[in-house]
């Protein structure tokens, strides 16, 4: 069932009201999650799964800070391995739980991020108390190695049909058989919350496939994984492996299906509470409670419908999350001898858009390139009881996170493309083409945006107006050294249409628009740019049509612009426009939400209203012993965000007449790489000088992707990190001083490359 008129809404609303005041001369208890059914979802239950090794294991054989060899260096940079590190989550976790006591009684939603954020943690059983007291160790390592590579495929039955199939007689075939009667081994004992089995023995198929149809269980997404209780076999896309520890081969592993299983978030609690307890059960996730859809929008386009051809350089083609996400490059899987080397090795940078919050984290690296001990100070809680993070995990690996948000900000470039379709002396028509599968933007969306920047001059090159201005964060420093606000870090939305995100709402705190993702029931504007061949027949089953002022607006985008995965934008010149120019940004978190997780968590929000469900204050966080570890959030996220530049928006293209930026330098040219024997062997290389160059950085050159390596005050460079008979692709940059104290780095040189031995 899929809820779709207000009324029914409402009417369920008034009931839960009503027991809400006969609650109230009680005081919220905690209930222990096991015994929870709002929370209840299908997959492997904590305690159910064994033990993981820890990442360090893993990095015997797969580490090195080498694109040769994967995937340590890259995945450490990746927010993947720092969801359970990542302060924003972290504050959001902390005005979940209070949120989820004002509207059911007790805290327990805040098990469902912890589920996805920090699973190892979750399914050896230390997610309880929800409060994230009992993480330790090897939990904050987030969405690791040992998780993701025993996880199941949680409808095996199917075979995973959009994979090619293995041809009879090869070892591969032989190897799927095997790997599909492991899974079925290990979902037959799986139970549902009733104890009823998870799998129907006469399909192989859950129970409640249904038809395979929505709103029927024909996925496992919103965190419901299954993971085998084996840790001997690793599962993997490879069946020819030269490995030291068992395998399974798995077609899971190579499919669309397996990023799906955290990318496809809804709320079980609230689908539990107002449409029935065995809903996240029954149902599929993407049929109730919008959280983020980035895997329905996936589905709905023409990459995750059979397949197809790309504009993102380096991705001629895609099918899979993983064509993006997790590209081709040439190397070897470990550093073992007799490794093959492979030209479809899946570089593991799971690189999305978030530059902001993995520069952070690299900043606490005390021996690292950025480190900051004013971040340090924040996030190892010293200036904050009751706000921290496992900085110890992060100690050496500071350069892997400068490397991710880097490749973040390169996603960010490749994402999307702008043009101009038409111009007049009074107007132009701008098209802005998502390149990606999904909605432009995607994923969590508190916060998040996109927008055009629009800047018009007069014949004399003065500004005239200017669309959606965004004013730079300015901070001062108080006696202490400590960061205060004085003004900036604001966007002003002189035209929303050309600011594309997603606003929810909720009929539970009576907002038309909300930052309270826990207590969400609805979408107010959705109008972000969908992936090409969008389906508009299917999306409403997704909850993933276009809304606008709190109704579905199924014609904010044309057919032409649903098929062609664009938005084109018209905007009015301003009498005495000569030039202009139209700039594309993206932007992590907004002032306003920084400061609504700050208010929230410090009780002066507003938003909640009366006692919660069990009689308690609505906001509590600053006086519950629950929240003793989590209260001091509000102010550290406020600090954070003040010194770190209030997430400055990422430029991600411009069209127009651009002004010359009024410093540059040129890039090297004539780079060369050859190999030499000298210091054991290594890949020396040289170019030309630049007219007042500081100084060049070095880059590894991957698949459209670029690794920084080291910086040089010389015109040349020798790399000693090299595997014999490994080929490596490299270019330089050129940097110097401005004369306002920036630093400005040149173009890409030229590419060269060399083979080790």
């Amino acid at each position: 069932m899929r809820i779709t008129k207000l009324n029914l809404l409402v009417f369920l609303l008034v009931l839960i009201g009503v027991v809400i005041i006969v609650q109230t001369a009680m005081a919220w208890n905690e209930k222990p999650v096991a015994e929870d059914h709002t929370v209840f979802m299908p997959g492997t239950q904590p305690g159910n799964a064994g033990t993981f090794q820890t990442v360090d294991k893993c990095d015997n054989c797969h580490g090195g800070y080498n694109p040769g060899v994967e995937p340590a260096h890259t995945w450490r940079g990746s927010m993947m391995a720092q969801s359970a590190r990542d302060p924003l989550w972290l504050a959001c976790l902390t005005v979940s739980g209070q949120d989820a006591i004002w509207a059911v009684g007790n805290p327990n939603a805040q098990d469902i991020c912890i589920r996805c954020h920090s699973p190892v943690g979750w399914l050896e059983g230390r997610s309880e108390p929800t409060n994230t007291a009992g993480l330790q160790g090897k939990d904050y390592d987030g969405v690791q190695c040992d998780f993701c590579h025993r996880m199941v495929d949680p409808l095996a039955g199917l075979r995973q049909p959009d994979v090619p199939a293995e041809i009879p007689g090869t070892t591969a075939y032989t190897m799927a058989e095997e790997t599909y009667q492991r899974d079925i081994e290990v979902l037959s004992n799986h139970r549902l919350y009733d104890a009823t089995s998870y799998l129907n023995p006469s399909t192989n198929l859950p129970t409640y496939y249904g038809d395979g149809s929505l709103p029927n269980y024909i996925e496992a997404t919103s965190g419901q994984y299954f993971v085998d209780p084996s840790a001997n076999n690793k599962r993997g896309p490879f069946s020819d492996p030269k490995a030291r520890h068992g395998v399974y081969y798995s077609r899971f592993h190579q499919s669309k299906s397996f990023c799906a299983t955290c990318h496809d978030v809804s709320n079980p609690v609230l689908a539990s509470a107002l449409i029935g307890p065995d809903v996240p059960e029954k149902q599929a996730a993407a049929s109730y409670f919008h959280v983020e859809r980035t895997n329905s929008e996936f589905l709905l386009s023409d990459y995750g419908s059979g397949g197809s051809a790309t504009n993102i350089p380096g991705v001629p083609w895609a099918d899979t999350c993983q064509d993006c996400h997790m590209r081709d490059v040439t190397g070897m899987g470990c550093n073992k001898k007799g490794a093959p080397t492979r030209d479809d090795l899946p570089l593991h940078d799971l690189t999305g858009g978030n530059a902001w919050i993995s520069n952070i984290l690299a900043t606490t690296d005390q021996s690292g390139p950025v480190y900051d001990p004013y971040n340090y100070a924040i996030l190892s809680g010293q200036k904050y009881q009751g706000a921290q993070i496992d900085v110890t995990g992060l100690q050496g690996h500071g350069q892997a996170l400068v490397d991710g948000s880097n490749r973040a900000i390169q996603q960010l470039e490749m994402a999307a493309n702008l043009s101009i379709v038409s111009e007049t002396d009074t107007k132009a028509t701008i098209r802005v083409q998502n390149n990606g599968g999904h909605k432009l933007i995607s994923g969590f969306p508190e916060g998040r945006r996109m927008f055009l920047n629009v800047k018009f001059y007069d014949v004399n090159g003065n500004l005239i107006s200017e669309i959606n201005p965004y004013e730079s964060l300015v901070t001062t420093q108080d006696g202490s050294g400590n960061e205060v606000y004085v003004s900036g870090g604001v966007l002003t939305k002189t035209h929303e249409e050309l600011v594309w995100e997603c606003e929810m709402s909720s009929n539970l705190t009576g907002e038309t628009k909300s930052f309270h993702f826990a207590l969400a029931t609805d979408r107010y504007k959705d109008n972000r740019i969908p992936p090409k061949g969008f389906d508009t027949s299917g999306m409403y089953d997704r909850h993933a049509q276009p809304r606008w002022e709190g109704q579905d607006a199924p014609d904010y985008f044309t057919a032409a612009e649903y098929a062609g995965g664009y938005d084109e934008v018209t905007v009015i010149k301003p009498t005495g426009t000569v030039t202009w120019y139209a700039t594309l940004y993206y932007q992590t978190t907004s002032k306003e939400y920084i400061e609504f997780l700050r208010d929230e968590i410090n009780g002066v929000g507003g938003t909640l209203v009366g006692n919660g469900a069990g009689g308690d204050p609505p906001y509590i966080i600053q006086t519950d012993p629950f929240f003793a570890n989590l209260k001091g959030w509000g102010d550290a996220i406020w600090d954070l965000w003040l010194h770190n530049g209030g997430a400055e928006p990422v430029l991600m293209e411009q069209v127009g007449q651009v002004p010359a930026p009024p410093c540059t330098i040129d890039p090297p040219t004539e780079l060369s790489a050859k190999y030499v024997k000298k210091g054991g062997g290594s890949i020396e290389l040289t170019w030309i000088p630049v007219d007042d160059a500081e100084g060049y950085n070095v880059y590894y050159f991957q698949n459209e992707k670029y690794t920084f390596i080291a910086s040089s005050t010389s015109i040349k460079y020798l790399d000693k990190n090299v595997i014999k008979g490994q080929t490596y692709t490299y270019v330089v940059t050129s940097y110097k001083t401005c004369p306002d104290g920036s630093t400005v780095e040149s173009d890409y040189s030229n590419t060269a490359f060399a083979t080790a031995g």
